[in-house]
């Protein structure tokens, strides 16, 4: 092993801190000129999938969590610390009560949600890599993306727990996540895409409704234990 391979772990996560400190600035920045905190919560991870994509390169993958640990950390800070730069971080990454997605969690962290979600992916990772690297691909990219298109409001569904999801939102999760998840299996074990394509839609339509009947921001997590799970059986 070179002395590169040795210290890549290392070096990922150096690079991972210094990444979420500017996540954590641009957030400020973007608050500051106005910009609800929704919609800065719900850029944020396709930032973070840039993380995600080196998952598979550890050389040891218990140095996720240190990076976990990090952004757990500024959530943490964020939500105790009494300085105008940390309070603006709380309100950059807190939902206001005029946002769609708001559920009155004042007492919880910020991004606490998508922070728990993002452990149990961790999880799934630590036992089962290619279904874990596959849902933390799946929160990062595909729940944004439906998000961003419920904003457009077209084809409201009228779900109790979320009125403000879409047909379009739903649809787009759905195949958006049997892609990543069919990538992240052929990226571990080289299998073809069309067998498994099956599984991995059976696995999104079940974080699909998942994301409708669990209500605020909890559904982020359960749809990562819900649809490691259905991996798993299947």
């Amino acid at each position: 092993m070179s002395a590169i391979a040795a210290y890549s772990d290392i070096i990922f996560s150096v690079l991972l801190i210094f990444g979420l400190a500017q996540l954590a600035w641009f957030s400020v920045i973007l608050r500051r000129r106005g910009l609800p905190g929704s919609s800065i919560q719900h850029a944020l991870p396709p930032m973070l999938a840039v993380w995600v994509l080196m998952w598979p390169v550890y050389v040891d993958s218990q140095w996720l969590w240190p990076g976990l640990a990090v952004f757990v950390t500024l959530t943490v800070m964020a939500r105790f610390l009494p300085q105008p730069f940390w309070q603006a971080l709380r309100a950059a990454w807190t939902p206001t009560s005029n946002d769609p997605t708001f559920e009155n969690t004042s007492n919880l962290l910020p991004m606490f949600h998508f922070s728990l979600a993002l452990i149990v992916a961790g999880m799934w990772f630590q036992a089962i890599p290619e279904f874990g690297f596959g849902l933390a691909l799946t929160l990062c990219l595909a729940m944004p993306a439906a998000f961003w298109l419920d904003r457009a409001g077209y084809l409201k569904l009228g779900f109790p727990a979320h009125p403000e999801q879409t047909l379009a939102g739903h649809v787009v999760f759905i195949l958006l996540a049997a892609l990543l998840l069919c990538w992240a299996l052929h990226v571990y074990h080289g299998t073809p895409w069309q067998p498994l394509f099956i599984a991995t839609l059976i696995t999104a339509m079940i974080g699909s409704a998942t994301r409708a009947i669990i209500p605020g921001e909890w559904h982020l997590p359960a749809a990562m234990l819900s649809m490691g799970l259905t991996m798993w059986l299947l």
